[in-house]
């Protein structure tokens, strides 16, 4: 058995790698929809800053996926396509910063416990550093999206 390197991943970490890959293109692609389909201007930025971190993310992963000669699924899941689908239909209807807010923190339930999942599967790869460092950061952008949904809720 080799040691694995970020130059020379395991096919399970390569599969893990593709699999943060989609869920961080699902996530980039769900805070673009919702900063559209807000009113709000601080949130709608706010959202932004979140889908250009979560596209930091996918290009970071992607690297991996390119040091080790494979090619990056950047399609979007099922699941996440019509979540945004629904966000859509929900903004035409005139849903308002709340169910945005609460929108984003459903999405950021799901990436949050992919990161989770992932890291208790292969705590110890070669790339657990990177997952380690976004996984921090996706919690961050939970906690943020969770408290501004919160306190917008005792505002209104």
């Amino acid at each position: 058995m080799s040691l694995e390197t970020k130059t020379k991943l395991t096919s399970e970490t390569i599969s893990i790698v593709q699999e943060l890959v989609k869920i961080n293109v699902d996530s980039r692609d769900t805070f673009q929809e919702l900063a559209d389909a807000t009113g709000n201007a601080s949130v709608a930025i706010m959202f932004r800053e979140l889908a250009s971190e979560r596209n930091r993310n996918v290009a970071e992963l992607e690297s991996l996926l390119n040091f080790n000669r494979e090619k990056p699924d950047e399609s979007a899941s099922v699941a996440a396509t019509y979540h945004r689908i629904v966000i859509g239909l929900r903004s035409a209807l005139g849903a308002g910063t709340a169910t945005m807010l609460s929108e984003a923190e459903s999405a950021e339930d799901k990436i949050q416990n992919k990161y989770e999942e992932v890291l208790k599967r292969e705590p110890g790869s070669a790339v657990s550093d990177i997952l380690q460092r976004q996984y921090s950061a996706v919690r961050a952008a939970h906690d943020r999206v969770r408290a501004i949904r919160d306190a917008h809720r005792r505002a209104t």
